[in-house]
């Protein structure tokens, strides 16, 4: 199971909850003055009354960063955008403080359906015929795949006005590692970072991850059991780039080997590994572990029921980050709507209710106390997130899985 498609079900129930949301038309639309060449005029309008003092202004305030893929005329809004999310509370929040503005704003009628897994979703953009769909909510690994099994479209940076809002880590969001086309827009971020129980861990954030090869913490140490988790958080420890894995060796294969000590080193510090939400929850509000690493959302969870006194940070070397994105569907017939969808979740405005109900920070620069209050928000403005590279993972992980058994089972 994938941390990040995993990590942040503890910001709520992600079941099957589909839905149709509508509404009225009114008599004079948004997309009627932009049929009769009126639109400009009212976006350029939307633009200065919409605007926010973090990130740009609204739709029409910071410009695009350029385009991929070439305009195919399409360049009208449809009466309609299927959207294809997670479910339970994510899709309650997502409808709220982001599909309903943007119904009564663009009166555009989205039709809503949900997914409990990225497996799922992909499977159903691969199965039904295209057009079936036009926004769909890839996470990292799933964007990878997406992209590899060619299920969506580029997007067409011009038509996202507000795409320099987005932070800098994710200007260049290429977990595919395609390098010349965009594919995925971020909309929040989370982290496997440091947990740690602030009655026992003395100091103050930011920590090391060297703090957790520190002896003090034998037998009440947690860890994530995902072994690219471990490769990668280990490999940040040691001061690697975690997608080369080479340091000063100069090789691969020397600097796995320094990833791979470091990771027996730290086993016999380990009370016990920890594979699902239930598990690290267990562990943190017993007592039996004191420091290691966790999702946010299961912390954030747990810090509202009453344990205060345990904290998570990102450390200095970063963390393992995942996001969820937006992208357009192969074949979607409504691709320039599915567009101005993402410029309108990237104004301020909407980020700044959208993401405290998430739970998790926006993939932009719009920034409240709300959202500052959230465990997995990066002060430095994105520079401690770090994300995998998922065509290495892929190369990589059958070795990685057989090698870290190993050292589970004390035979490395």
């Amino acid at each position: 199971m994938e941390s990040d498609d995993t990590a942040n079900s503890g910001s709520g129930n992600r079941g099957k909850s589909d839905s149709l949301e509508s509404r009225d038309s009114r008599s004079l639309s948004r997309r009627r003055l932009l049929r009769t060449g009126a639109g400009a005029t009212v976006l350029g309008l939307a633009g200065c009354l919409g605007g926010g003092s973090d990130g740009g202004s609204g739709d029409g305030g910071s410009g695009s960063t350029g385009s991929t893929g070439t305009s195919s005329g399409d360049d009208e809004l449809s009466d309609t955008l299927r959207f294809y999310s997670w479910g339970g509370s994510t899709q309650e929040a997502l409808t709220k403080h982001l599909i309903n503005p943007f119904q009564e704003e663009y009166d555009v009628t989205v039709e809503q359906s949900s997914f409990s897994s990225q497996d799922k979703m992909l499977a159903n953009v691969r199965s039904n015929p295209a057009g079936s769909y036009d926004v769909i909510m890839p996470s990292l690994s799933g964007s990878y795949n997406a992209v590899k099994q060619d299920l969506v479209e580029p997007l067409r940076l011009d038509n996202i006005e507000t795409w320099s809002n987005l932070l800098s880590a994710f200007q260049k969001y290429d977990p595919a590692g395609t390098g010349d086309k965009t594919y995925v827009a971020p909309l929040y971020y989370g982290t496997v970072g440091m947990v740690y129980n602030s009655d026992e861990v003395s100091g103050s954030p930011p920590f090391s991850w060297n703090l957790t090869w520190d002896s003090k913490y034998k037998n009440a140490l947690t860890l994530e059991g995902f072994a690219f988790v471990r490769m990668f958080t280990t490999a940040l420890a040691q001061g690697m780039d975690p997608n080369k894995m080479q340091g000063d060796t100069g090789s691969y294969e020397k600097g796995v080997q320094k990833v791979y000590d470091a990771m027996a080193e730290q086993h016999d510090l380990v009370k016990k590994y920890w594979t699902s939400g239930q598990e690290q929850t267990t562990l943190y509000s017993n007592g039996t572990a004191v420091l290691g690493d966790g999702w946010s959302g299961r912390i954030l969870s747990m810090q509202k029921d009453g344990y205060e006194n345990l904290k998570y940070t990102i450390p200095k070397e970063g963390a393992y980050g995942w996001s969820d994105t937006f992208a357009i569907a192969k074949g979607s017939k409504h691709r320039y709507t599915a567009e101005k969808f993402i410029q309108f979740a990237y104004r301020p405005e909407v980020m700044k209710k959208l993401s405290p109900v998430l739970g998790y920070p926006p993939a932009t620069k719009a920034t409240s106390s709300e959202i500052e209050d959230l465990p997995d928000y990066d002060p430095t403005g994105g520079d401690r997130l770090k994300f995998q590279n998922q065509k290495f993972k892929e190369e990589h992980q059958e070795e990685w899985n057989q090698t870290f058994e190993q050292i589970k089972l004390g035979q490395y």
